[in-house]
């Protein structure tokens, strides 16, 4: 007879409430210390956790980096979008989404972002997890950029790597610091942007070519 495992959804929840309290943790402490100067320790005792715990439901100091840069890269809300953008077929709307959807994204995990592209170039734990958060968006958009080809109705002659880049030129992560940086606020930022896009890869009347 094959004696079955049995995981309780309970400490399934517990373990995972563990885990999101040592990232958190970690990411307010790395944002105060700086990456370099916070310990295992630390984060341990900001989570309330042993230090054990730590390693044991996360991993060491690069885990936990990497872990802050994987769980912004699986955003719920970045999901969404690209389930919504596979739906749409108006070029329009997609660039609309994408403003909205990335604006939301930005919002929620700046703090991970700013400790991620502020100090990528100091650490190598930090430029790897920092690359994970870049490829995860450029793969969206890359995304993003086949099903606007797909839909049509884009300026004649534009590749789709030409689209791809401009994408994240618009709403990559500099073209939202750039412009929360100038004090617009997040409605703003992304109705600027998605107007930008929006002339930048689509005909000027509107009209398909």
């Amino acid at each position: 007879m094959v004696v079955r495992g049995y995981r309780s959804p309970v400490r399934a929840r517990h373990a995972e409430d563990t885990r999101r309290s040592i990232i958190e943790a970690a990411a307010k402490l790395f944002a105060e210390r700086g990456y370099a100067r916070t310990s295992v320790a630390a984060v341990a005792a900001a989570a309330g956790v042993a230090v054990n715990t730590v390693y044991t439901s996360v991993g060491n100091k690069p885990a936990l980096i990497m872990a802050m840069s994987e769980d912004g890269a699986a955003d719920d809300t970045a999901k969404e979008t690209e389930r919504r953008i596979a739906e749409s077929a108006d070029p329009r709307e997609i660039l609309r989404l994408l403003a909205d959807g990335t604006g939301q994204v930005r919002r929620r995990r700046q703090d991970t972002l700013a400790i991620l592209l502020d100090n990528r170039n100091a650490d190598p734990d930090v430029a790897a997890a920092a690359e994970v958060a870049v490829r995860a968006v450029r793969d969206r958009l890359k995304v993003a950029a086949a099903r606007l080809l797909a839909v049509g109705g884009l300026r004649e002659g534009l590749t789709g790597e030409q689209v791809e880049q401009t994408l994240w030129f618009y709403f990559g992560f500099e073209a939202w610091r750039t412009v929360r940086a100038f004090g617009w606020s997040w409605k703003d930022s992304a109705d600027w942007l998605a107007q930008q896009a929006t002339h930048a890869l689509l005909p000027a009347d509107g009209s398909r070519p």
